[in-house]
């Protein structure tokens, strides 16, 4: 089974987007699959040049460990001259970035 199929069985998923440097996070990440997440997404970065977006519209939840690992994906690409942002992100773990003032590092718009 590949680390995308053990993603989708464990109930997330990143994929790449529809343009170069775009991925897209869906599903739920909590600790018992961060592990498995960071392996997918640096995977990912890797393979990828420039700098990254987030399409987050389809993840329902994230919890601290999964917050952790976005600063520490963040800290990683800005240490190669890459950064990274949020383009879009479903309301729930917009709020959770918003309670938490991580938002505004990743770029995201405050809501209209």
């Amino acid at each position: 089974m590949s680390d995308k199929e053990k993603g989708q069985a464990a109930g997330w998923r990143i994929d790449k987007g529809d343009a170069p440097g775009v991925l897209v996070l869906a599903g739920e990440i909590d600790f018992s699959v961060t592990p498995a997440v960071r392996e997918r997404l640096l995977q990912l970065t890797e393979k990828e040049t420039g700098d990254l977006v987030l399409d987050m519209a389809d993840l329902t939840y994230i919890d601290s460990s999964g917050l952790a690992l976005l600063l520490e994906a963040r800290r990683h690409l800005q240490e190669n001259g890459r950064s990274v942002r949020i383009r879009s992100i479903a309301p729930q773990v917009r709020k959770l970035l918003q309670l938490t003032q991580l938002g505004e590092m990743f770029g995201l718009p405050e809501e209209a």
